[in-house]
């Protein structure tokens, strides 16, 4: 039986194509007003509003540009990048131009609710007008579609579901450590064409990447990690007073994918601000993944693409480091697209140079120290192959220099005059202490913490395979970004995809070699993002690496050639999977990290007490500084981030009239966590907590929190 191809809708006819989105804009309006008379139903609105903010504006933006005949995870991609990217212009158009014609809350619900709807229903006109001839009738016979495969891939999700509810209300962690082993298990099948067929790739991809993101970022009924506690509370801001500030100094208040992109999430579906977070950014994100699993199909072949994708994905930072930082989550988004764009030979010039300038300009106001690095590699890539093409006596056709002054121009006026020069200042600081100290700190671990980690000892010898395992996939993707510019491999990755990999390999040579280069943006955060351009080189390096004694540099071969390779290389992203999400160290108790794993580990991680004793705080205090350790100053920080202090190794310069804040670990273990800070480098230290309370009196606890003054 053919049914019609729900996920090819771009390509329906218009009149089928506007009436599902005129539809669902009709659900969303119904839902929004049973709610406004009282007539609530549970998570209707907040589905439909999902789902309406997600895609529906990326896809009318799809077919205004007459984007047909892409392939499937091409057409997500780009809805989810254009649906975010009209989302935050959208927004910053009525922050900026409301308030001059009386509307002092322009990111409120009714003024949110009529101008998106307004722009979906301008752009459907448009599309209606313009691409009224285009009908095609996608099908899907259903009897191709494997439905045992794919039963087994949808349940992966809900395992990491649950598996997060056992942690938090029982604190049984079986389920998540089933759910580890279970995605490494599909990885092996895979490189032993197994079960999977190759049809599936995307969406196992996607599977994996939804399931590994959800498995860290539901632990806990809160807010959890660094960045996001201030990211928090500035979007909360934007929520309470319906209006973003630009005036307020600091780098996140001028990215629009906090201020303004999760408040829209956040009054239009009526999601808690913590859940967009915990469950809409991961989502949107799940789909980088996908969009690089693309973009390494379209240069090799559908199983090195996939291993590859893997690879990016079992890196810990995936999955750990970026659910702390959601403006880079949605940053990420628009740099994959960016460089999908680059490698395309197909679309129109016209069309890709507007998609380029959407998605470049996107990236800037989500996370300048990403858009830093894009601008630094954009400039490098064009003069390599400026240099190129001139010998060859060519022209460059996708980077043109016009569009780099333009990105350079933008980001500059943005990070200079919007947020008050906040993100441009750091980034001149970070050049001045670098320049001042290159020449007597060169290599030294004490100020590159890059080199620190490549050094440093580990604490036990199943530690010491982990590092063995990292230092092992960056030697292959060394030798495979030298195995395809010398052609020793017949993958025919694209000019300006090799030239994106030098400048890469330059990062974290730089990550290891310059004074204080990798401490500023953090050597994990660092390498994760040169992952996105050179995880397919750790695959490559490998095939080359294991045909050695077959005098590979004798003589040129074929992919398919290299049957038994890439079931080795499965089994070794399985284990590389088991090791970096920590579930080793967890099931042999020797020094675990994972605290998806293990809710007894100090972190960033917080429990209901701790959440009420600070809110009860912040509640009755005055203007005193409130000092805690480390970790629950983070906590304070979703709070207010300019009322609160770290307790340092020296108690005696906390004021005597200050608050003094304690969480479990201070109550319960009576241990204070303090950061160290050695050069560019930092580790832990531990102090007693009573004599950080010496004359001090309590004056709140709950069991797992307290308050002193």
């Amino acid at each position: 039986m053919k049914i019609k191809n729900f996920f090819q809708i771009n390509n329906w006819g218009v009149q089928k194509f506007c009436g599902v989105i005129l539809a669902i804009q009709l659900a969303l309006l119904g839902s929004i007003a049973l709610d406004e008379i009282g007539l609530k139903f549970p998570i209707l609105r907040q589905i439909i509003g999902f789902i309406y903010l997600a895609f529906i504006p990326g896809i009318v933006g799809m077919r205004i540009f007459k984007l047909h005949k892409i392939d499937i995870v091409e057409m997500f991609s780009y809805t989810i990048g254009l649906s975010i990217a009209i989302l935050l212009f959208t927004g910053l158009f009525m922050n900026t131009f409301y308030p001059l014609i009386g509307i002092s809350e322009p990111i409120s619900l009714m003024p949110l609710i009529i101008t998106i709807s307004g722009i979906v229903l301008i752009l459907c006109a448009t599309i209606y007008l313009r691409d009224k001839d285009h009908s095609e009738s996608p099908l899907i016979e259903s009897k191709d579609v494997p439905v045992v495969p794919v039963l087994f891939l949808t349940l992966v999700p809900f395992l990491s579901i649950f598996g997060t509810y056992l942690m938090n209300y029982y604190n049984n962690n079986i389920i998540l450590i089933l759910l580890i082993f279970l995605v490494s298990v599909i990885v092996v099948l895979i490189g032993f064409n197994q079960f999977i067929p190759n049809r599936l790739y995307p969406l196992t991809v996607f599977v994996i990447s939804i399931s590994l993101l959800y498995h860290t970022s539901l632990i806990s009924m809160y807010i959890s990690g660094w960045d996001i506690q201030l990211e928090y509370y500035l979007a909360n801001n934007v929520i309470k007073s319906m209006s973003w500030d630009p005036t307020i100094y600091s780098t996140v208040n001028g990215m629009l994918s906090i201020v303004l992109l999760a408040p829209i999430y956040s009054n239009v579906c009526d999601i808690s601000l913590k859940w967009v977070f915990k469950i809409v950014y991961p989502f949107l994100f799940s789909f980088v993944p996908l969009t690089l699993y693309r973009i390494f199909q379209k240069q090799t072949s559908n199983k090195i693409a996939f291993l590859s994708i893997f690879f990016f994905m079992s890196f810990f930072a995936f999955y750990l480091a970026l659910i702390e930082l959601a403006r880079q989550q949605i940053a990420e988004i628009f740099f994959v697209l960016i460089v999908l764009l680059i490698i395309d030979k197909n679309m129109y010039q016209i069309k890709k140079s507007i998609l380029f300038i959407i998605f470049s300009f996107s990236l800037i106001i989500s996370h300048y120290g990403l858009s830093y690095i894009f601008m630094i590699s954009l400039v490098i890539v064009w003069v390599l192959l400026y240099l190129v093409q001139y010998k060859n006596k060519n022209t460059i056709k996708n980077i043109s220099l016009t569009f780099i002054l333009l990105y350079v121009v933008f980001a500059i006026s943005w990070y200079m005059y919007v947020t008050k020069s906040s993100a441009f200042n750091v980034v001149v600081l970070l050049g001045k202490q670098i320049l001042s100290s290159f020449i007597t700190d060169f290599l030294k671990p004490e100020t590159s913490q890059g080199m620190n980690y490549v050094i440093m000892k580990t604490v036990s010898p199943l530690h010491e395979i982990n590092k063995y395992l990292h230092l092992s996939a960056q030697l292959s993707i060394v030798v495979g970004i030298f195995a395809s510019w010398f052609k020793l491999i017949k993958i025919k990755f694209k000019k300006e995809y090799i030239f994106f990999s030098l400048v890469n390999l330059m990062i974290l040579f730089a990550a290891i070699a310059v004074p204080f280069f990798s401490s500023s943006l953090n050597t994990i955060r660092l390498y994760h993002i040169a992952l996105i351009i050179l995880s397919p080189y750790c695959i490559v390096g490998a095939i080359i690496i294991y045909n050695i004694p077959r005098n590979i540099f004798h003589q040129s071969w074929n992919i398919q050639y290299n049957r038994n390779v890439l079931p080795a290389i499965s089994i070794f992203l399985a284990i590389f999977l088991l090791f970096n999400s920590g579930l080793v160290f967890e099931v042999a108790k020797d020094n675990p990290g994972s605290f998806s794993l293990n809710s007894s580990l100090d972190g960033p991680h917080f429990n209901e007490q701790e959440f009420s004793g600070a809110k009860w705080l912040y509640e009755v205090k005055n203007n005193n500084v409130i000092y805690a350790d480390l970790y629950r100053t983070l906590l304070l920080d979703s709070f207010d981030w300019k009322s609160c202090e770290n307790i340092q190794m020296d108690i005696s310069e906390i004021p005597d009239e200050s608050y003094i804040y304690f969480g479990s670990l201070n109550t319960v273990e009576n241990k204070i966590t303090i950061l160290k800070k050695e050069g560019s480098s930092s580790m832990l230290e531990y102090i007693s907590s009573e004599a950080v309370i010496n004359n001090q009196n309590k004056i709140y606890a709950n069991g797992n929190s307290e308050v002193h003054k």
